[in-house]
């Protein structure tokens, strides 16, 4: 209510849109939405509320519009999370909003400092939220066919926190001096979310500044380690743009490795720096597996012992967090790609119409498209479009189905001389096949990252693959 008001002082509210997402957790939530409505009214607000659903476990939800099944309290915080975000982004498309402002303010600040702490997050977790950053799965949302995926991604919208200086007392003062209405939320005093243990730990020592748990405090060294990282990042961006060739095809961070004939190789300029390695492993991590947050300590930790295993003739891969490290070779450096996935694990993309759209395994954009006028061959000759669709499947899927052709097609690339990726990396790579009017049959088109040649299909399809996330995203 507060940053409402704020924004009212500063801005022409006739381009503000607020969004209120009622989890339905408590029954007082919908009265407070629909007081926040009338306040939004008052200062000129456009505003819509959106209502999450959830259901129990085995409850029948095919009549239930946008339901969740409701998770154990453990995840219930980081759930609702995700699909608060969801909504926002969903808002954001629908309306054309470039930048969504949060009310999160010191307190949230110091909170996140120790939560952080506690699950030794290291110097960029310990930074804190950051002022500005990029919207949680707004990507996933702004996915249409009407749009070019460069085009789409630089509309993704910013997430500001511009109260994150500001501490709640004086939020609450401001409240009063403008006889501003606020809800408490009931739930922060449930001690069985982590967070609310630590607020209240956090408020007991708000009038003892010597107390190392004092907000204060915690601000105070948020700002140091946001300045460390501010540091981190500039070197981080000069060892990515001399070492990291991205694939956005593949999905896959190939790292240049250390070109030395010893039998011991030293370690590569972007792995010499323990705080400097551990960063960019962080940001390849994160690129690759599509993730909304940076990797675990822990998991970088086991990376980067590999990395240092291979000075001393340890060549085995290795995985963490959801991404496989490939080591070096005569041929190519260090490639990080999706940790092979377990069968089933990726769900196919059937029923699809030409120029359509897909995200699949919630990283790689898929889209096909009937090649432009003057191709060397037209659809028209095979099947009209309107009855033609495709699916994407994932390389086992497709081998268990068409093994046949997938193998004649490795060979036509081999005898091409094409560069084939590992078999680590192509075990998550889409494997595109249509279906016609005239086929009993889905017809591959596009495998091993190639299009299939030997087809009639093919040669009339122009089928695009990349990563959802840009890499100067993460």
């Amino acid at each position: 209510m507060a940053l409402s008001y704020l924004v009212s002082q500063v801005s022409d509210t006739r381009n503000c849109f607020a969004i209120t997402v009622d989890h339905g957790f408590r029954p007082e939530s919908g009265i407070e939405a629909e007081h926040v409505a009338r306040y939004m009214q008052k200062l000129g607000i456009h505003h819509e509320t959106s209502l999450l659903k959830w259901i129990s476990d085995g409850s029948d939800a095919r009549h239930t519009a946008r339901a969740c099944t409701m998770p154990p309290v453990q995840r219930l915080e980081e759930t609702a999370r995700r699909r608060r975000y969801t909504e926002i982004a969903d808002a954001c498309q629908r309306h054309g909003i470039r930048a969504v402002l949060t009310g999160h303010h010191a307190g949230d600040q110091a909170e996140t400092f120790l939560l952080r702490f506690m699950r030794m997050s290291g110097i960029y977790g310990l930074a804190g939220m950051p002022e500005q950053s990029a919207l949680p799965f707004a990507s996933q949302n702004v996915l249409e066919a009407s749009l070019d995926m460069q085009q789409k991604q630089q509309s993704d919208p910013a997430l500001v926190r511009p109260l994150l200086d500001i501490k709640k007392e004086d939020l609450y003062s401001l409240c009063r001096a403008q006889d501003i209405r606020w809800h408490e939320d009931s739930s922060n005093a449930d001690a069985r979310f982590r967070r609310n243990q630590l607020r209240q730990i956090i408020g007991a020592r708000a009038d003892k500044p010597e107390s190392p748990v004092n907000a204060d405090a915690l601000l105070e060294m948020c700002k140091i380690m946001q300045r460390h990282r501010e540091y981190i990042d500039r070197q981080v961006e000069r060892l990515l743009s001399q070492h990291a060739r991205y694939d956005s095809a593949l999905a896959t961070i190939e790292l240049s490795s250390a070109q030395n004939s010893s039998s011991v190789a030293p370690l590569p300029e972007w792995a010499q720096n323990p705080a400097l390695c551990e960063r960019v492993l962080a940001h390849v991590v994160t690129w690759v597996g599509c993730s909304d947050h940076p990797p675990e300590l822990a998991h970088l930790d086991r990376l980067k012992r590999a990395i240092s295993s291979h000075r001393l003739g340890q060549t085995a891969a290795v995985s963490a967090a959801g991404v496989t490290m490939l080591p070096p070779t005569t041929r190519h450096g260090w490639i990080f790609c999706r940790q092979p996935p377990r069968h089933g694990e990726i769900a196919a993309s059937v029923g699809l119409r030409l120029g359509a759209s897909t995200l699949w395994d919630g990283r790689l954009v898929v889209s096909v498209a009937e090649r432009a006028t003057g191709s060397s061959s037209s659809l028209s000759s095979l099947s009209p479009p309107a009855e033609l669709s495709w699916s994407v499947l994932t390389l086992d899927n497709a081998i268990e189905k068409l093994g046949v052709v997938i193998s004649e097609h490795r060979h036509w690339l081999k005898q091409k001389r094409c560069r084939i990726a590992p078999r680590a990396v192509l075990a998550s790579s889409p494997v595109v096949c249509v279906q016609t009017s005239r086929t009993s049959e889905p017809e591959p088109v596009f495998a091993l990252g190639y299009a299939i040649e030997q087809s009639a299909c093919a040669t009339a399809l122009d089928v695009h693959v990349r990563m959802l996330k840009r890499p100067m995203d993460c």
